[in-house]
This record gives C-alpha cells, structure tokens and sequence, in this order.
C-alpha cells in the first residue's frame, strides 16, 4: 500500500497533470521509501501504517518527491541507473563504466527531496539518538 495517494500526488503537481502511471508510480516510491525506512523505530497502528500523523505525512511527501524523480527520470525500475547517454531514434544507450572520485557514477536510486524529508522527520535508521546513548559509560 503507498504512503500517498493519487489524489495528494495530483494536488502536489499543480498545476502539472499527474502521470498516466501515477499509481504504480506511488506503490514503487512506497516501495523504495520503505528500503530507506530498514531499521526505523516509530510507533505503527494496526495495519502497520504510522499512528503518529507528522511521521505519515513525512512518509507521503517523501514518497510523493520519490514518484517525482522517478517520473523526472523516466526510470521506474532502477534500469538506466548507469546510463550516460541516451538515443531514442535507432536506439543508442551508453552505460556508465569510468568512476568519479567516489566511485562509478550513477544516477542515484532516491530522490534527495524524499530523503530529506525522512531525515528531517528524524525517522531515517542513520540519525543519532543522543537522548538514549549519552553520557558514553566511562
């Protein structure tokens, strides 16, 4: 189940129209947000979804920039991560094989909208916990 519907996805497009893919657009950002979200704490109501409202709006406009990019990107599947150029007519694609100075370059699989989002929502596994963990025992 997506994290934001069509009709919130539509509205965030204004005044773009929606893509014909919106849907599936939506359940694959859920998808991808919910591999971002391994190892989150948050409270969860009984379908799993998040009771507290700040966290499942966090979730949607995460999702939401995620179809975005997905839909900017016109890559769904992840498939032309590696492309550095592209044809259309005679179809010419080239893959991205050299490195830059952090590795090979990719484009990359989340939107930085969407990950903001969650960081500033405090719910990515990667944010410290001071509250629990500080003062380090000695």
């Amino acid at each position: 189940m997506a994290y934001a519907t069509e009709a919130e996805f539509a509205d965030f497009l204004t005044p773009d129209s929606p893509p014909a893919q919106a849907r599936r657009l939506l359940e694959t950002a859920s998808d991808l947000i919910d591999e971002l979200l391994v190892g989150a704490v948050y409270a969860v109501d009984g379908q799993g979804s998040p009771s507290d409202p700040a966290v499942a709006d966090a979730f949607a406009k995460a999702v939401i920039y995620q179809a975005q990019y997905m839909a900017a990107t016109g890559d769904e599947t992840g498939a032309n991560a590696n492309v550095s150029s592209m044809s259309q007519g005679g179809l010419s694609i080239t893959r991205s094989v050299g490195s830059g100075s952090k590795g090979a370059v990719r484009t990359p699989r989340y939107s930085e909208n969407a990950v903001g989002v969650l960081r500033s929502a405090g719910v990515l596994p990667i944010s410290a916990r001071t509250d629990r963990w500080w003062p380090w025992p000695c």
